[in-house]
């Protein structure tokens, strides 16, 4: 029961962080004091302009937020699982391509937001920053969780902040590559990559001699039904918000060491890029059966 609900209270609190913010505004106004609520409003609002920028400036960095037993209550109820295919050198940069998308990237948050699967012992001196979208970061609060846990948005400046070389080595930059539109193809039979015109991350991993890293969620389409009308998720609870209760194996596959290349032609980002396409098909095939999905076709589009 302690796993549903922590499940509950995160996912809700993310999923709906503006509505609860604008609640719980409205009851402090009311409750106790306009005068003080709009003064708080204020002085927030301040602080997320002059912050404005942290989000694509490498963020920050809590391992004490990123160890909280919440994580492990969270990861505890699908359950997720790290593992790793070989070990990762420390003295080098990686960009690691996350697949898939899912509904909601469970795989993503749980594995690489927090360590409550172990990744700094998986991958000692590495650190993992989640790629999120910069509309995250707009909202009250919720910015400084993620931020805290070492999550950036997936910009190029943000990436250039990391692998320019200033910031040292040892950074695993997590990208959903797939992103929003790989969400609505999500299907329970086949997992759908849409990847075939994602090539912007091998540019980048080009440009910088970063290692690119496939890794496959096994189990993140499962989490929701997709019987429904116009192919919308559906879980568990009231409105079908909260995943099932499946078990999610994500597997971190074996490095592409890239060769740096500051003026990389169409013909060289596509010579990787192939090159990663086919990485991926071969960690899909060599797992697919050991972790319960030999039903499940893979389709990159």
């Amino acid at each position: 029961m302690i796993e549903f609900l922590t499940v509950l209270f995160i996912f809700t609190t993310f999923l709906f962080s503006p509505l609860i913010t604008i609640i719980i505004l409205i009851l402090l106004s009311v409750f106790w004091s306009l005068s003080i609520t709009l003064i708080v409003c204020i002085l927030y609002g301040c602080w997320m302009y002059f912050d404005r920028d942290t989000d694509s400036q490498g963020g920050r960095w809590s391992e004490r937020l990123r160890r909280l037993s919440i994580w492990n209550y969270f990861t505890d109820y699908f359950p997720l699982k790290l593992i790793k295919s070989e070990d990762l050198d420390p003295n080098r940069n990686y960009i690691f391509g996350f697949h898939p998308h899912g509904s909601f990237s469970f795989g993503a948050l749980g594995n690489f937001g927090t360590d409550a699967t172990y990744f700094s012992n998986l991958f000692p001196n590495i650190r993992p920053h989640l790629m999120l979208l910069h509309l995250q970061f707009l909202f009250p609060f919720t910015r400084e969780i993620l931020l805290n846990l070492g999550a950036c948005c997936v910009s190029k400046n943000s990436f250039e902040y990391f692998l320019n070389g200033n910031q040292g080595k040892g950074h695993a930059l997590v990208v959903i590559i797939g992103g929003a539109r790989e969400m609505y193809l999500t299907k329970n039979d086949t997992m759908i990559l849409y990847l075939k015109k994602r090539k912007g991350f091998v540019e980048l991993a080009l440009k910088h001699g970063a290692s690119l890293v496939p890794v496959i969620s096994f189990g993140e389409n499962e989490l929701y039904q997709r019987s429904t009308c116009f192919n919308l998720p559906w879980g568990r609870f009231i409105f079908g918000h909260i995943p099932l209760r499946r078990p999610i194996i994500t597997v971190v596959g074996r490095p592409i060491h890239v060769k740096q290349n500051i003026n990389p032609t169409s013909q060289d980002i596509d010579q990787i890029h192939n090159e990663y396409i086919r990485a991926v098909e071969q960690l899909f095939e060599f797992n697919k059966n050991k972790y319960g999905l030999a039903h499940v076709n893979l389709e990159i589009v």
